[in-house]
């Protein structure tokens, strides 16, 4: 409520006061660049393209419709790399060299819808991984090859309808920090992007931590001209720590002497209800006060993807439930909409307007278009141990008329505490007042407010079974409908749309390589069933090849890459052998049983494979033959998969969950 409501109070203890001017006549400060989100850095993305119109047109409208929801202004693609990133693995555009698939993944999709939402939405790729052939064999990311493919999928984004604004190299992969290979490396992608008429799309550099030691991506730039040329931006992840707090940011002053903008093109990463809420709030004020971050953008856009994984319930809104429609707007949304509903990209940042209001009161930011026409303050109090109040001078050219305010509750788990239309401010002289709560986060602005929010979703329900490819379409990302891959990539050919096959070619370059074996897998299921059996007939495309189920999933935690995983794994190789085994994070499988059920397969034939598993029972079956079967309680719950035993074609017909 405005301070003039609670001026002829009785005086209590004097309030913490803070004096505001936002000066339309100072010269224009710093460009705002924009509050952005992730989709990638693992498939949290994946089942969205699953959900039954309605509602997915509700979900997408609170990520992106400007003044509906969180108005997402930067969306950061992951470039698919065939691998794991923390929840799972995207689709590469070209698993083999020159063998390029524009409709791969959901990626494109997604960034359509985007676009559709929002034409002014700043779109920039990254990779996390790379298909094989990047590496020439090995682990090497640095390739020219690699640039190679960043054109190939640019053009596909092309095609596609797509003008990519922004291109990131790696994430988080400088193992010998910044070398004369990654310096060449960002110079000839330059050259490559001008070459191929992509001289628009700016360079993001280096999509990793920032470092005090002398070894930034900063201090190279002035030894290196044509370095400094090609980067666009100096892109960090998490300027104000990790897991993102918010209360200390840090930038190397070689950064702030470059002249380049600086992004927090990474920060976020918390469960809803741990903390996550408070620090987005000061994130976005903070990371502009303290390193002059000019661009943000939170990991990850949405938690769509299924039960049991790592980092799942993370994001602007949860929508893991395709087949009842249901999905949850998160507090997060709200946060970033107190910002991204009343800002431009474009917009400038006013000069002397954005500070930390002190003894840890909060901090407040102030926005103006560029021909100062509009205004907006933003305020956080995350940190206040009771009430303020603040007086706002506008001077200059800035518009004087009615002041909208909007709040949300950050200790509030509510909603009809977040996004709350306040009473209208009208200033009088050019100055108003106002008091603060604590725990909050307030805007101030000229422009007019927005759409209310508004969509109810339907009620979550379980999983319903039973589950078959059979019985359904290949979805638009040319997948099965809800399974998700966590290493490799699984997808229906354009020759088929009764089976689908695994497609990565050759072990990947990774993001996190770790020391453990790796294998294409995927998983689909919301951890609601305990008994059940799954099967699938699988076809190899050659000798020496296994493929496998997988039961009672769950994948608590990341560990050194996202290794390993709870769950009974059966499987069947071409050879005839097969065994069972006990999988669990951060151990080496133990074998459960070991079968033979009949001379070797042969390649292009169809073998029938099925896991049940019924209380301590869990059972393997081969071409309908019960081939093992044991008694173990290790693991009582946990969603279903598939696997292929490496990177090569293994193709599946029928993935049936009973």
């Amino acid at each position: 409520m405005p301070v003039a409501s609670f001026a002829a109070t009785p005086a209590r203890a004097a309030l913490h006061h803070t004096s505001i001017t936002i000066n339309g006549a100072a010269p224009a400060g710093p460009a705002f660049q924009g509050v952005g989100a992730i989709s990638g850095g693992g498939g949290n993305s994946r089942l969205l393209i699953d959900y039954p119109a309605p509602q997915q047109q509700q979900i997408l409208d609170y990520l992106f419709k400007p003044g509906y929801g969180a108005g997402v202004q930067i969306l950061k693609l992951e470039i698919g790399g065939d691998a794991y990133a923390t929840d799972g693995a995207e689709p590469s555009v070209e698993h083999a060299a020159g063998q390029v698939n524009c409709a791969a993944g959901y990626e494109f999709w997604l960034a359509q819808q985007a676009r559709r939402l929002n034409p002014a939405i700043q779109l920039y790729g990254l990779q996390w991984n790379a298909p094989g052939w990047i590496g020439h064999g090995g682990q090497n990311a640095w390739t020219s090859n690699d640039i190679r493919y960043i054109i190939d999928w640019l053009g596909c984004a092309a095609r596609n309808r797509l003008r990519i604004n922004y291109i990131g190299a790696w994430n988080e992969h400088l193992p010998q920090g910044i070398t004369p290979q990654v310096i060449t490396w960002f110079e000839h992608l330059r050259s490559a992007l001008d070459a191929h008429h992509f001289n628009r799309v700016k360079i993001v550099g280096v999509d990793s931590f920032a470092h005090e030691n002398g070894k930034d991506v900063s201090n190279f730039l002035a030894g290196h001209p044509a370095f400094r040329a090609a980067i666009g931006v100096l892109g960090y992840h998490n300027l104000c720590t990790y897991p993102v707090i918010g209360n200390v940011c840090l930038v190397p002053r070689a950064a702030r002497r470059s002249g380049k903008p600086i992004w927090e093109s990474e920060f976020g990463a918390l469960r809803q209800g741990s903390g996550a809420v408070a620090a987005t709030a000061r994130q976005l004020d903070d990371a502009y006060i303290r390193v002059g971050a000019t661009g943000l953008i939170s990991w990850p856009l949405i938690s769509s993807i299924p039960a049991d994984l790592p980092l799942e319930g993370r994001g602007l809104v949860t929508a893991d439930q395709p087949w009842s429609g249901n999905y949850h707007v998160n507090q997060l949304t709200w946060i970033l909409a107190q910002t991204t509903g009343f800002t431009r990209p474009g917009w400038v940042h006013v000069r002397g307007a954005s500070a930390e209001f002190g003894g840890r009161y909060g901090s407040y930011v102030s926005y103006e278009a560029r021909n100062r026409s509009a205004w907006t303050l933003v305020a956080q109090t995350s940190t206040a141990t009771g009430p303020q109040s603040i007086t706002v001078h506008l001077t200059g050219s800035l518009p004087s008329r009615t002041v909208h305010v909007r709040s949300t509750s950050i200790r509030s788990s509510r909603a009809r505490t977040w996004f709350v239309r306040r009473q209208d401010v009208h200033p009088s002289a050019r100055t108003f007042s106002y008091r603060l709560q604590p725990g909050s986060i307030y805007t101030f602005t000229t422009v007019p407010d927005p759409i209310t929010k508004r969509g109810v979703p339907p009620p979550s329900a379980p999983m319903p079974l039973p589950y078959s490819t059979s019985a359904q379409q290949p979805d638009g990302a040319n997948m099965p409908p809800l399974l998700a891959p966590q290493d490799g990539a699984f997808e229906y050919t354009n020759a088929s749309t009764t089976t689908f096959t695994q497609t990565a070619v050759g072990r990947p370059v990774f993001w996190q390589a770790g020391s453990a074996p790796r294998f294409p897998y995927a998983v689909l299921g919301d951890g609601s069933h305990k008994d059940y059996t799954v099967s699938a007939s699988v076809t190899f495309g050659a000798t020496s090849q296994s493929a496998g189920l997988i039961a009672r999933f769950s994948h608590p935690k990341t560990d050194g890459g996202g290794l390993g995983f709870n769950g009974y794994h059966f499987v069947v190789r071409q050879d005839g052998s097969c065994g069972l085994f006990l999988d669990q994070v951060g151990a080496s499988p133990v074998s459960l049983g070991n079968c033979t059920p009949s001379s070797a397969f042969s390649p292009g034939t169809p073998v029938a494979i099925s896991l049940a598993v019924h209380g301590p029972t869990v059972t393997g079956s081969v071409n309908a033959t019960q081939v093992v079967q044991v008694s173990n309680s290790k693991w009582a719950t946990g969603i279903a998969g598939i696997s292929t035993g490496g990177w090569y074609p293994v193709t599946f017909g029928d993935l049936q969950l009973n």
